[in-house]
């Protein structure tokens, strides 16, 4: 789902600047990937609570019942760059959450600048989240070595018959389910183009405990010792006093597979 103007005026200004300082002094090690740099954020980074600010359209978008934070990232993709390969970011494809009806994760891309087919634009494949599509049997293994040396006639390189390009002007956002396919458009344009990349869980307290165990230690939440805002948006942080876990990683869907309706 498209959420048009997310940021506007004065906020999106300063989300640019703070992108910016982000990418050129980054809190972690970037996750380079060909044709696209992921820069990470933290809980308390402004251009986080920037976008955080707009939690209740994002909430409403996504269906949410107890919608908690993740991770960020500030998503380069730098000019005269090829596409980015079809993929999808779900990370748990062994475990039974993943084909429930109800999103385990989502993503809000919010981006600096216009985009379009020409300068890097987000393309999708409908319903590719909810059951397997013929182009998921062709997809390489994920972060493996033939995955980043893709020829640009691949099939996980190329433009689908059934894509939608998200065409966005700057402030825009999109709402999608982590297991969806995606990828880019080339940017054959002179300028980088910026995306400020976010997680969620849109219904934190109903997933599994091992799944919540996994995530509350991702680095980019706030550790013990560090306090959490008191304010609505501190709200929206993650909190879960079970075991932490270290679950087993596994970003590739099954070539066949389809969601069913929610546990009850």
């Amino acid at each position: 789902m498209v959420l048009r103007g997310l940021l506007v005026a004065e906020p999106l200004q300063r989300a640019r600047i703070a992108a910016e300082r982000a990418v050129r002094n980054p809190s972690g090690i970037s996750c380079e990937r060909p044709n696209n740099t992921l820069v990470p954020l933290r809980w308390g980074d402004e251009l986080v609570n920037l976008i955080l600010a707009g939690h209740v359209r994002i909430g409403r978008a996504a269906g949410a019942r107890d919608l908690r934070w993740i991770s960020g990232y500030v998503s380069v993709k730098d000019p005269h760059s090829p596409p980015l390969w079809w993929h999808q970011d779900w990370w748990a494809w062994d475990h039974p959450v993943t084909f429930q009806q109800d999103p385990p994760q989502i993503a809000v891309l919010c981006y600096l600048s216009d985009t379009t087919a020409e300068t890097g634009a987000l393309r999708i494949l409908p319903g590719s989240h909810a059951a397997s599509v013929p182009l998921h049997c062709k997809l390489p293994e994920a972060h493996s070595d033939e995955s980043t040396g893709l020829d640009l006639d691949n099939a996980a390189m190329t433009d689908q018959p059934e894509q939608v390009t998200l065409a966005l002007r700057a402030g825009d956002a999109v709402v999608t389910d982590y297991r969806l396919l995606h990828g880019t458009h080339a940017n054959a344009g002179e300028y980088r183009r910026d995306c400020v990349l976010l997680s969620f869980t849109p219904h934190w307290s109903e997933l599994p405990a091992d799944i919540r165990g996994h995530l509350i230690s991702h680095p980019a939440l706030p550790k013990d010792h560090e306090p959490r805002p008191a304010t609505a948006l501190g709200a929206l942080l993650p909190s879960f006093d079970g075991p932490r876990r270290d679950l087993p990683l596994n970003r590739n869907a099954p070539p066949i597979f389809a969601t069913s309706q929610p546990a009850l």
